[in-house]
Parts: structure tokens; C-alpha cells; sequence
């Protein structure tokens, strides 16, 4: 039980992290966590790591069944989270039916949920 309430508050944080504004590069945010950007040749390997994922195809084809539409691969996110130990978290677009932009956080290739992206956030 220990486990679940952790998973979901690290959850949250992270829901947090890709929805607030500003670089993400050895940044710290509301709950005191360092992040840094993963980029380049890192990025890509993470982002097609993720692609391959069943997790992720079966969410993918779940939130356009449910209206949004997937952004494709080019303003995916992809964040470690210093503070937990070097947790790779990745935030993948989509767009609402309304045109909201709306992040689905995956914690080490693990679905954790959807959110608004901040309207100030920049890459």
C-alpha cells in the first residue's frame, strides 16, 4: 500500500513538472525537485524506447479513441528527475478536441495520467 501512495504522489509531482512553465534544465519546481532536459542522441533513444512500448500504443489508440489526437514525436519531452534517483519521466502531446494541448506523463515507460500543458510553457 506504501508503494501506491508513493507511485501516485510521484505522480502528481511529475504531472506538475510537465504542465508548469519555464526550462526544465537542473530546475526546481514547486515540490524541490531537480530536473534536468534530456536531449540529442539521448532523447531519441528514450523516445524510441517509449514508441516500441505496448503501454504506450495501447494509451496512444485509447486517448485518440476518446477525441485527442496524438502531436506526433517532435514536442515530446523528455525530463530526469534528479532528486528520485535519475527517474527518466517523458511528457508526450496531444490535442484535445477543443485545441487545449494536453500532456500524458510516462514514468520509466509507465502510463501515469493526462494533463493540461501550462499555456506559458516553453521548450
Amino acid at each position: 500500500m506504501k508503494k501506491i501512495v508513493t507511485l501516485l504522489c510521484t505522480s502528481l509531482i511529475v504531472l506538475l513538472m510537465f504542465v508548469a512553465p519555464g526550462n526544465v534544465a537542473f530546475a526546481e519546481d514547486e515540490c524541490g525537485c531537480i530536473t534536468e532536459e534530456i536531449t540529442g542522441a539521448e532523447k531519441n533513444k528514450i523516445v524510441a524506447d517509449l514508441l516500441k512500448n505496448v503501454e504506450f500504443k495501447y494509451k496512444k489508440q485509447e486517448l485518440m479513441n476518446d477525441g485527442y489526437r496524438w502531436n506526433g514525436v517532435n514536442e515530446i519531452e523528455v525530463i530526469r528527475n534528479i532528486t528520485y534517483g535519475g527517474l527518466i519521466m517523458v511528457g508526450v502531446p496531444f490535442i484535445a478536441e477543443d485545441g487545449t494541448v494536453m500532456m500524458a506523463a510516462f514514468f520509466e515507460g509507465s502510463y501515469m495520467g493526462i494533463a493540461p500543458r501550462d499555456e506559458d510553457h516553453s521548450h
